[in-house]
C-alpha cells in the first residue's frame, strides 16, 4: 500500500510546496483505510480530515432521522474544518462510497501545520470559504427552490474544482442517486433534468460525469426561481 507521502505528493492541496514541507506534513498525519458503506462518524470535535483516495459522503440527520447529504468529498478535499472554529462536527456523519484512505490530525496540530506552511494555509482558507458557501446554498435551496434550480446551483458550485476541457468543464464523478441525495430529490427527477439540459446543449455526459458546456445558461436555470 502506498505511504502517506506518496498520496500527499499527488494532491493539488500540496501543489507548490517544497518536498521537505510535504514530508513534514506527512509525519504529522495519521492515515487509515475505510471500507465502503461502513459508518464513519466524525465524533471528535477537534479532528480535521483529508481524503487521499476514494470518495466520501457527508450528511446530517434531521430530528426525524432523515438524511440530508451536505457534500460529496473527492480526493484532496478536507472535511471537519469547522473544528478549527469550534464548530459542531460531532453532528456530522460521513460514509465512504468506495474504499477510501483518510488522514487525520487534531485541530491544534492542524493549526500548527498551517502556521508553519503559509501556502497551505492560504489554500485551506479558500477551501473553507467554498465549503461554507456551498453549505448555505444547499440549505437555502432545499427550502424553496425547484429541482432544476437546486441542481443547477449545485453543479455551478463544483465548476472551480472541475477539469477544463475544450468547450466545457468536466465535473467530478457523481451518480444521479448521489446528486438526488444532495438536492433532496429523486434519481428519476435528476435524470430527467440532466436529459433535458443535454438536449438543450447545456451539458453533456461522459460516463457518470457531467460536462458543463454552457455555464451562463446553467446559471439562468439556477436563478430562475430565486
Amino acid at each position: 500500500m502506498p505511504d502517506k507521502l506518496w498520496y500527499l505528493r499527488r494532491l493539488n492541496l500540496f501543489e507548490g510546496m517544497k518536498e521537505e514541507e510535504v514530508e513534514a506534513v506527512s509525519r504529522e498525519l495519521r492515515m487509515r483505510t475505510c471500507q465502503p458503506g461502513a459508518p464513519f462518524l466524525v465524533r471528535e470535535r477537534d479532528r480535521v480530515y483529508l481524503l487521499k483516495s476514494g470518495r466520501m459522503r457527508l450528511y446530517q440527520l434531521t430530528a426525524d432521522g432523515h438524511e440530508i447529504t451536505t457534500a460529496l468529498i473527492d480526493p484532496g478535499q478536507l472535511f471537519g474544518l469547522s473544528s478549527l472554529m469550534g464548530g459542531k462536527d460531532w453532528a456530522t456523519h460521513a460514509e465512504p462510497l468506495e474504499e477510501a484512505v483518510v488522514c487525520e490530525a487534531s485541530a491544534n496540530d492542524f493549526v500548527g501545520m498551517l502556521a508553519r506552511h503559509p501556502l497551505l494555509m492560504t489554500k485551506v482558507v479558500i477551501v473553507m470559504a467554498r465549503q461554507m458557501f456551498r453549505m448555505e446554498q444547499t440549505i437555502e435551496g432545499l427550502a424553496s427552490r425547484p429541482i432544476s434550480s437546486r441542481l443547477a446551483g449545485y453543479l455551478l458550485s463544483r465548476l472551480d474544482e472541475g477539469e477544463r476541457l475544450d468547450g466545457g468543464v468536466l465535473l467530478a464523478p457523481m451518480t444521479h442517486d448521489e446528486l438526488a441525495s444532495i438536492i433532496d430529490s429523486s434519481r428519476e427527477s435528476v435524470s430527467r433534468t440532466v436529459g433535458r439540459w443535454r438536449g438543450q446543449g447545456i451539458v453533456r455526459t461522459k460516463g457518470r460525469r457531467i460536462v458543463v458546456l454552457a455555464p451562463d445558461r446553467l446559471r439562468r436555470e439556477a436563478e430562475a426561481h430565486t
